[in-house]
């Protein structure tokens, strides 16, 4: 593994040639620019498991067929307060966007609203769609099930998703309220980054294909499963394929392909999308300011021994995010390297050489 700290790029610079990378491979501009910010505000937040790590696979699930390169999102279903999506074989993020948007724009007349998703693929971190709420004053609520990567709770092969879930709320001075969590102990994406770099990971993460626990992260690769996050975790899973594959009428549990390693297959999962407007309940400044009460209160908690500050869901994501918005966001030699690679099959300028000159 390189111990040597990444150097780091600009927001706009790599926002830039992600958008180039993804019009080079069929998608519209205005697409192309939707796909990379939902990857580079992964980066952007510190969650580099669902960020530009995963372009090389969103390129190939495109140039493969498994997305649709031009695809029609459509409303098949909608009443006042609620809406149901197709997305045509769009990548995730795509049909997510659209979703969370609808949700705001319903939330606006109707107080909350309420859009599913189906015939998608992928959408990275759910924390993206629930936060494009904020702006509104309102709160983001969003969830999808996936590929069956987890073991159900007891069980030691991977029957069901981990099932993503992310919530987010305004706040006066604290920065935004935002829980973003698998229902698995750790991500996939974060097992898969700790493979890419080299790295071992805790023995209660994942089990491999023999059902036996394991710190090696390429057992996941190889027909391993991860641990849900106890019977509590695995109880949400199941509300996920519920809510979000059930509902919708898309695939669930095992009719649902890996969309890294089946690039050439359509995904077909469904995903969920919340937004509450907070001004139907109690006037917005009111409720941040007793979100900031709240904040407070929690903060001035005793500490644990060698704990150094309590802190809220998504500050260390907001801290992170504040820092790389003016430093740049690091990107390590093992994913230059692979987007390097990928900029040259497109036929791309990359940006990397400049901090990397031997790529």
């Amino acid at each position: 593994m390189n111990d040597q700290p990444s150097p780091r790029m600009p927001v706009a610079e790599l926002q830039a040639f992600v958008t180039s990378i993804f019009m080079a491979a069929g998608l519209g501009e205005d697409d192309a620019r939707t796909m990379a910010g939902s990857l580079v505000a992964a980066d952007l937040r510190g969650t580099h498991s669902h960020g530009v790590i995963r372009l090389p696979f969103l390129v190939d699930r495109l140039l493969q067929g498994g997305a649709n390169r031009q695809p029609d999102i459509r409303v098949v279903n909608e009443a006042p307060g609620t809406a149901l999506l197709d997305g045509d074989r769009a990548l995730g993020a795509l049909t997510a966007t659209r979703a969370m948007e609808l949700a705001i724009e319903k939330a606006a007349t109707q107080g909350i609203g309420f859009v599913t998703a189906r015939n998608s693929d992928f959408i990275g971190t759910c924390a993206h769609y629930a936060m494009m709420a904020l702006p509104r004053n309102m709160i983001g609520i969003a969830w999808t099930n996936g590929f069956p990567g987890m073991a159900p709770w007891g069980g030691r092969s991977n029957t069901i998703g981990n099932n993503p879930i992310a919530f987010a709320a305004p706040s006066l001075s604290h920065g935004p309220i935002v829980l973003d969590m698998a229902l698995s102990v750790a991500a996939g994406g974060r097992i898969r980054l700790a493979a890419k770099n080299g790295e071992k990971i805790p023995n209660d993460w994942l089990v491999d294909s023999k059902g036996q626990p394991t710190d090696d992260p390429q057992a996941l690769a190889a027909g391993g499963a991860l641990l849900p996050l106890g019977y509590k975790g695995y109880g949400l899973a199941v509300f996920g394929e519920i809510l979000c594959g059930v509902l919708t009428g898309s695939r669930i549990l095992s009719e649902i392909p890996a969309w890294f390693k089946d690039t050439d297959s359509a995904i077909g999962n469904g995903h969920l999308h919340i937004a509450i407007d907070i001004a139907r309940f109690v006037e917005p400044e009111a409720f941040k300011l007793r979100i900031d009460g709240m904040v407070s209160l929690l903060k001035a908690t005793p500490l644990m021994p060698e704990v150094r500050e309590i802190l809220l869901p998504g500050e260390r994501a907001w801290r992170t995010q504040q820092q790389q918005e003016k430093d740049g966001i690091p990107v390590p030699l093992p994913v230059a390297a692979d987007l390097q690679a990928l900029a040259r099959r497109l036929g791309v300028k990359a940006p990397f050489s400049a901090f990397y000159s031997f790529l």
